[in-house]
């Protein structure tokens, strides 16, 4: 993968080929297109997703995370007094 070359990925799973789908969605509006956009490239849509969501949630912060997805989260209750000591102390 190099810098100056945007190719496009295919959403296969393959490590060079996640990066590039992840690299090919991240433009999008906003958290939730950008995670919906690496699911609709279908194949291994686990990984993408994943690592598009991650570069998004870095890039734009926790408030572009839609709310009824963070309130759906499993173990919040105990996440949450630990994200806010981390986000305090930043």
């Amino acid at each position: 993968m190099r810098p100056d070359e945007f190719t496009p990925g295919t959403g296969s799973g393959y490590v060079v080929d996640s990066l590039r789908s992840a690299r090919w969605v991240v433009p999008k509006a906003n958290y939730e297109q950008v995670v919906r956009a690496a699911v609709a490239l279908g194949h291994d849509t686990d990984t993408t997703a994943c690592i598009a969501g991650g570069i998004a949630g870095l890039m734009r912060g926790i408030d572009d995370i839609p709310v009824r997805w963070r309130k759906a989260l499993r173990g919040m209750e105990m996440i949450e007094p630990l994200l806010n000591g981390l986000l305090q102390s930043a």
